[in-house]
């Protein structure tokens, strides 16, 4: 199964808005060095809606090739179409990804009926792979109450994980907890890991996060679970959040920010976005504080 912190990659791109695939190699070896446990792909924070579907495709043969089976890569495959999503599932299950995560349509008027029906379409075209279904209403729009996530999971045989990103995280995460007990269903949680100790807290499975501060997180992880520390979980987490909390005021932001520190840590080329989303002079003045700050609990954390 699985578990732990398997951050969402950013996609890179240059100043004319191309694929950076040097950087893309760079920010796999990255995470697998701060100790990762998976490469998640194409979300929201991969803005996967700004990509072709070929582009898609070519990211996704191209990060299973580099991670080489070192670590397990889940990949989004929520399109605008049934069809599209359906092709994307397909394709990324014939060339090895361990699972999807499944968004909604970016539809509102969509019936509950809609939505089982696009969600049981998808799943099967990614017969032989786990699907991870994504719960994200402040992003998308969309919510799937826990009465269509039960009849889904009861009905779907490949679904094995849901991520939700509703609010309030220890309600959502011990209400999912109560529903799926006794199934074994993986429970995860994003939002930039701004809800992670909540999630832990309430029994959940892992996180989606950036991959801007992994090796914090992966600390937090290793002290609250194999250690049972949850204080010193808890003293690391309170150091790191602010940044959390400040990055994600909007999804925009988020990934700004996300490309910002990595950028700065020379692991990307630019920091550029296709949604062009651009930092005020007071937030990037902010966030060069921020960035200061991860880097102080990074080199702390490395020492001991």
């Amino acid at each position: 199964m699985l578990k732990g912190v398997i951050p969402m990659l950013p996609t890179p791109f240059n100043s004319d808005k191309d694929i950076v695939w040097e950087d893309l190699t760079k920010l796999i070896e990255n995470q697998i060095s701060m100790g990762a446990h998976g490469i998640s792909a194409l979300g929201l924070g991969g803005e996967a809606s700004f990509l072709t579907n070929d582009e898609r495709r070519v990211v996704t043969e191209y990060i299973i090739k580099e991670v080489a089976g070192r670590l397990p890569v889940i990949v989004g495959v929520g399109a605008a179409t049934t069809q599209d999503s359906c092709n994307l599932a397909d394709h990324a299950a014939s060339n090895g990804v361990t699972a999807i995560m499944l968004a909604p349509r970016p539809i509102r008027t969509q019936t509950q009926d809609d939505l089982f029906e696009y969600f049981t379409e998808v799943s099967k075209a990614a017969s032989g792979i786990e699907v991870m279904l994504q719960d994200a209403p402040e992003y998308l729009g969309i919510d799937l109450n826990t009465e269509l996530i039960k009849r889904l999971s009861d009905e779907i045989k490949n679904i094995a994980y849901i991520k939700s990103e509703k609010t309030p995280v220890s309600n959502t995460i011990y209400d999912l907890k109560q529903i799926f007990s006794q199934h074994n269903i993986g429970l995860f949680g994003g939002q930039a890991a701004v809800g992670f100790f909540e999630l832990l807290e309430s029994g959940g499975t892992g996180t989606i996060p950036g991959c801007e501060a992994t090796s914090i997180l992966v600390r937090i992880w290793d002290e609250y679970v194999i250690k049972k520390d949850n204080n010193k979980a808890m003293e690391i987490f309170e150091k790191v959040l602010p940044f959390f909390v400040f990055e994600m005021q909007s999804l925009e932001m988020f990934i700004k920010c996300t490309k910002t520190v990595l950028f700065r840590k020379g692991l990307l080329s630019s920091n550029e976005t296709r949604n062009d989303f651009k930092l005020s002079p007071i937030a990037q003045s902010i966030l060069d504080r921020h960035i200061l700050r991860i880097t102080e609990i990074e080199k702390h954390l490395k020492r001991r």
